[in-house]
């Protein structure tokens, strides 16, 4: 008996050639199974990264209603400031939870635009409540009507100004 025969003496004639295409068969369905084992994971870790992008924005522009919501109270505290006069009791105690307020909001992340009168006015961080014609060859911030803030570098609310502009006969 020779070694290319397909059955030994005392295997009952096991066929080679059936194993070989059963194993074939088997091999074929792992690699099947593996590429789909690969995919499933990788949905899964998208949808995960998917999912924590989706909590991140949803914390971030939580955060944002709330820091704006409270740099609305501090408009509130100026407000108050801006009609109490020097004899009043009550001014010192607002100065100082304006003050608090601001603190906390730096340390959040919240920080003031820096805008001044006679700087020139930039759209992306300013919104122009009145124009009015100036001296001047560019539009200027003239006076600042409410002061503006940012939050870890992206505007939370510009600062709303007045602006001079070049004369008509100028532009």
């Amino acid at each position: 008996m020779s070694v290319d025969e397909t059955s030994f003496p005392g295997d009952g004639g096991v066929d080679l050639e059936g194993i070989q295409a059963e194993l074939t068969a088997v091999l074929r369905e792992n690699a099947e199974l593996k590429d789909k084992y690969l995919r499933a994971a990788a949905s899964i870790e998208n949808a995960r990264k998917q999912a924590e992008r989706v909590a991140a924005a949803r914390t971030q522009n939580r955060l944002q209603d709330l820091y704006l919501r409270l740099v609305e109270v501090v408009d509130n505290l100026e407000r108050a400031l801006a009609y109490s006069n020097e004899e009043d009791p009550l001014a010192p105690g607002v100065r100082a939870t304006r003050e608090q307020l601001l603190d906390l909001l730096r340390r959040e992340g919240v920080a003031p635009i820096d805008v001044v009168p006679g700087a020139l006015f930039d759209p992306e961080t300013q919104e122009a409540l009145e124009t009015r014609e100036g001296r001047v060859h560019q539009p200027t911030v003239a006076a600042v009507r409410q002061a503006g803030y940012t939050f870890e570098g992206r505007v939370l609310r510009p600062a709303r100004v007045a602006v001079a502009r070049p004369p008509r006969d100028e532009a």
